[in-house]
């Protein structure tokens, strides 16, 4: 029988998913890992990671795809920013290695600023979110700022036409069509170099089945 959900319970699914804190937080981010594999690895491919970039990763979750990040090309380093503590200390456990050798570094954000220089990064890519950002077109511009003259951002999400109808997105979801974040990306100052959509079958995080619009935008600095 399918489960029946209480709206306090998608509150705190849609609250995990939003800043993952505690045993469950944990256990969300084995599930959003399992649940967005395939749109990580279209944005991790879609930025063409070449040997010696330094890429930022926004939001990782448990950061269990990072090792296939730095293995992409001789020299990459990765840096990624959550803004879950519990998030944050599960990356770093579960890459420890690859910390512990300097290549890889994971850091507690306030969701807000970037604490890095102007013109650090040569590649940045978010998956799943853009429906948390407090101030969108702010943190956009952070998101310009850090990155290379000519660096690319891949912002990585699913179309507002099927994230408004899971039950959860009514809290604290900000939901986006293509047509909304090309015009978020370009206040912020980028140019559009590409926007790809695809339909995915993946397990939603309520547990059922689902084919899911994804769209992968591609925005140059």
């Amino acid at each position: 029988m399918k489960k029946e959900w209480s709206e306090d319970e998608l509150k705190e699914v849609a609250r995990q998913l939003g800043n993952p804190d505690g045993a469950n937080g944990v256990k969300t981010g084995e599930r959003m890992n399992l649940s967005n594999a395939n749109m990580i690895n279209r944005g991790i491919e879609s930025l063409h990671i070449t040997t010696g970039e330094t890429v930022l990763e926004i939001g990782p979750g448990n950061g269990s795809h990072v090792g296939s990040v730095v293995s992409i090309a001789d020299d990459v380093a990765y840096h990624g920013i959550d803004i879950s503590e519990t998030m944050v200390l599960e990356a770093s456990k579960l890459n420890a290695d690859l910390v512990a050798k300097g290549r890889v570094t994971f850091a507690l954000s306030d969701g807000n600023g970037l604490d890095f220089r102007d013109n650090f990064f040569d590649k940045i890519f978010t998956v799943n979110t853009v429906y948390f950002w407090q101030d969108p077109v702010g943190y956009t511009k952070e998101i310009f700022r850090v990155l290379k003259p000519g660096g690319v951002f891949s912002l990585v999400f699913s179309d507002k036409s099927f994230m408004e109808q899971l039950p959860f997105t009514r809290f604290g979801f900000q939901l986006y069509d293509k047509d909304l974040a090309e015009a978020l990306l370009k206040q912020a100052g980028f140019s559009l170099n590409e926007t790809i959509e695809e339909v995915e079958t993946t397990q939603s995080n309520l547990g059922d089945f689902v084919d899911r619009p994804i769209i992968i935008m591609l925005a140059k600095k």
